[in-house]
């Protein structure tokens, strides 16, 4: 009999062995899933379900599948799990789930009732609560809060130490745009289970979203400092410098985080995006390179490629990629960002140069960040003196930046349409510059609105440009280098030289910038035809050869 008893305790002790190894090792499985080692955690529940075929194995599998989006095989997990343990809802749970993120709002409710309905375990049936609520979080457009926080109450009603349900309860709040009640929630998470490093990292996300990065860097890091092996702080530190553009940190957390993270397809994917937002593009392609064979029909990876082979300068190559990108992506994931592209690389492989600017302006449309584009393209146009091109671009980007648009983007148009003739639409552009600017940097715009109006009054007797000058040569005045004016000045004085002989009939006042001309420039042939001049001159119709000098000088 005693032998019997020793027996039956040992075999007792056994199982109780076997609980625990089985319990760790689900733990084990979902800390790999919080790691974001998804290969990792794979390996552990199929493991799981080979060694030990159970309802909660059977989720936890499915459970992972859905976190790698292999949606069949979920759903084969949990319909195994269902049949194994007709008693336990979580594989119910996880039908619900995949339901709500195909939108089947309904049938995915049908399914947690059932699931809540067959647990009467206690502590099971508060998982359940727990992971339906969490479920209604999950799939992006099908989150429903209201529900989520609902299920999680209920949770801990069941279970008042179950710190993910007071995960579920802040992102709700997050959801909601609830920020301290999200952080409430999950400060009581971290309080009950202080190795739920995720909280650190909600934390942390929170504070991004209010702007607070530097408090968003301490609860990544708080994160690091309880687990130095934590991977999805560094990839959020990676992001948040990146967001300060203090690029090499963001580069150093990023590769950190590859190096801890699983050596996947997926996570050597996820770093070619990082390089290229980091401007490291030929070493982003040598990765992509090596992944074409799993992602060639992937839209992001066609995206990335263009993106990448534009900024190498290896425009033709670039264009095939974004072009496959615009035929796999849905209508609704475009971004701006992929509008320039395909109008640079359009522009850069000299294709349709208006519909390439049609397509940099709708990038500019769809994300005012990317206005930056259309200026690029502009001052390309520009320097290849295309000012015509330039100048209709410059326009529809000062349209779509309103008052985003600075003093030399008025100066750049000015200038294009002065190359191009267009006066009028010189003398505007120039006019909104000198408003933008301090009175002590306006000097360039007065210049280029001068010479505008001059060009304006060709012969001289309109006096367009007369109080421009005289304001240009009050700046010139306050200059500590006058010198570099010279140019413009003598210029000036010569506008003023011709309006004086046609228009006022003032000789000496002509003579006098005659000799203030001379002065600037003893040789100038400009000053001495004026200074040639006599009253008798001064007739209608006689003040000629000036007119045609001052011409040849403002062309």
């Amino acid at each position: 009999m005693r032998k019997l008893v020793l027996l039956f305790v040992g075999m007792f002790f056994l199982m109780l062995v076997g609980e625990k190894v089985t319990a760790q090792t689900i733990e084990e499985g979902i800390n790999n899933l919080e790691l974001e080692k998804y290969a990792s955690a794979g390996k552990v529940f199929k493991t799981l379900v080979k060694d030990k075929p159970g309802g909660e194995n059977y989720f936890y599998l499915g459970y992972y599948y859905m976190q790698v989006d292999e949606l069949d095989s979920a759903k084969m997990q949990f319909e195994k799990g269902i049949a194994a343990d007709e008693k336990n809802g979580i594989n119910h749970v996880g039908i619900g789930s995949l339901l709500l993120k195909q939108g089947k709002k309904a049938e995915a409710k049908a399914a947690f009732e059932k699931a809540k309905s067959i647990t009467k375990n206690k502590a099971k049936k508060a998982d359940v609560f727990y992971r339906i609520g969490e479920a209604y979080l999950m799939h992006e457009g099908n989150t429903d809060p209201v529900e989520a926080v609902t299920h999680a109450q209920e949770a801990l009603k069941l279970n008042d130490k179950l710190a993910d349900a007071y995960v579920v309860l802040g992102d709700a709040a997050l959801l909601k745009l609830d920020g301290t009640t999200a952080a409430n929630n999950y400060d009581k998470a971290l309080a009950l289970n202080p190795k739920l490093l995720k909280t650190h990292i909600k934390l942390g996300d929170l504070f991004v979203r209010s702007k607070n990065l530097n408090a968003a860097r301490d609860k990544y890091n708080e994160a690091i400092t309880a687990d130095a092996n934590y991977a999805p702080a560094y990839r959020k530190l990676a992001d948040l410098y990146y967001l300060a553009r203090q690029y090499p940190k963001a580069l150093e957390n990023m590769e950190k985080y590859i190096s801890l993270a699983d050596q996947s397809p997926a996570n050597q994917f996820r770093y070619a995006g990082f390089l290229i937002l980091v401007g490291k593009y030929k070493e982003s392609l040598n990765i992509l390179g090596t992944l074409q064979g799993q992602y060639n029909n992937s839209a992001l990876y066609n995206r990335l490629m263009g993106y990448a082979y534009y900024e190498t300068n290896q425009c033709p190559k670039g264009l095939e990629f974004i072009n496959k990108y615009f035929t796999l992506a849905k209508p609704e994931a475009v971004l701006g960002t992929d509008y320039e592209y395909l109008g640079k690389l359009q522009i850069c492989t000299g294709a349709d140069t208006t519909k390439a600017i049609e397509n940099i302006v709708k990038g500019a449309e769809l994300d005012s960040n990317r206005l930056e584009g259309l200026r690029d393209v502009a001052q390309k146009f520009f320097d290849s003196k295309s000012y015509s091109k330039s100048a209709q671009v410059l326009q529809k980007y000062i349209r779509l930046a309103g008052k985003k648009a600075n003093a030399n983007d008025y100066y750049l148009l000015g200038l294009a349409d002065y190359f191009t003739a267009d006066l009028d639409g010189a003398d505007s552009s120039f006019t909104s510059m000198i408003e933008q600017l301090d009175s002590t940097k306006q000097i360039i715009g007065y210049q280029w609105r001068a010479k505008t109006r001059a060009k304006q009054d060709s012969e001289g007797t309109l006096g367009t440009a007369e109080s421009d000058y005289a304001k240009l040569f009050e700046l010139v005045e306050k200059q500590a280098d006058k010198t570099k004016y010279n140019r413009e000045v003598a210029n000036g004085y010569f506008y003023m030289a011709i309006l004086n002989l046609k228009k006022y009939k003032d000789l000496a006042k002509a003579h006098e910038y005659a000799n203030k001309m001379l002065a600037l420039d003893p040789a100038d042939k400009r000053a001495k035809n004026v200074l040639s001049f006599t009253e008798k001159d001064l007739q209608p119709g006689k003040v000629t050869q000036a007119t045609s000098a001052r011409t040849q000088a403002n062309k």
